[in-house]
């Protein structure tokens, strides 16, 4: 299969994945459906003959996989992150079947690198790797036994991509779009989380203890609108001027209120 099609846009992220079989079948089962871009972060485990044993034909994959010590670096340049998930809550949203995921994914990998999460074998993705996905998707099994093999759900999760984006979907021809019209990365998008952190908590927004919480709801809120460059750069220009009338008009109001209080002491 040509390397230009779409699902060579596609990444698959292993995080701290614990058994080197597991890593090999994964391996396997992207070379089945025509996926070759395999990160693995923080591994439990070398990717030693075991591995070898159980990629088979995909040795390739296998070979030429990254790893990595953290999320950031194994997502970098992405327009695009879902993490894999059984369960429902605020880290988690919105939550997909893998279906409504394809669609999801429809949507953008035209136009950059999607990468797709999936966590360690005991208990998956944790909030803290959840914070780093724009939504998660899961596989529907019988609700008495909804545990999954790794390798197992990576090999669902890439039949269904397959059947979608594979053999032959080719890339549109690269044209001079308006840069500002496409997806922002994950990059561009962190850097928008934090400026809203750094600007919520000059304005007293955020509560003292534990505000992860609300600004995750912020960040469910930003994945779900699907925004542009364009509409992301506004949100960080409205946050800005939001930060610079708080330091022109408020707090010097505050600092003079309170020299007068100390004067009349």
């Amino acid at each position: 299969m040509s390397d230009k099609t779409l699902l060579n846009n596609i990444r698959i992220v292993l995080v701290e994945p614990q058994g080197a079989l597991n890593v090999g079948a994964t391996c396997r089962a992207m070379k089945n459906f025509g996926l070759s871009h395999l990160t693995v972060v923080r591994p439990g485990c070398e990717l030693d003959l075991d591995a070898i044993k159980m990629a088979m034909h995909a040795q390739d994959i296998l070979e030429s996989t990254r790893i990595v010590q953290t999320i950031p670096e194994a997502i970098e340049g992405s327009i695009l992150v879902l993490g894999t998930a059984n369960r429902r809550g605020d880290y988690h949203e919105p939550n997909m079947t893998v279906q409504q995921g394809i669609e999801r994914i429809s949507q953008v990998l035209a136009q950059g690198p999607v990468s797709i999460l999936f966590g360690r074998e005991e208990w998956g993705l944790t909030k803290e790797d959840l914070k780093y996905v724009m939504g998660t998707i899961r596989i529907v099994t019988a609700p008495e036994n909804t545990s999954l093999n790794l390798a197992q759900a990576v090999l669902l999760v890439a039949y269904e991509l397959y059947q979608k984006f594979g053999n032959p979907v080719p890339l549109p021809k690269i044209q001079a779009d308006d840069p500002f019209e496409q997806p922002p990365t994950t990059e561009e998008l962190n850097r928008l989380y934090n400026h809203i952190e750094e600007v919520l908590e000059h304005c007293e927004f955020l509560p003292k203890v534990n505000p992860d919480p609300l600004l995750q709801v912020l960040r469910t809120f930003v994945h779900r609108s699907m925004p542009i460059r364009r509409e992301t750069n506004i949100l960080m220009g409205v946050f800005s001027n939001i930060n610079g009338f708080m330091k022109k008009y408020v707090h010097p109001k505050t600092k003079k209120t309170q020299s007068k209080k100390d004067s009349e002491k």
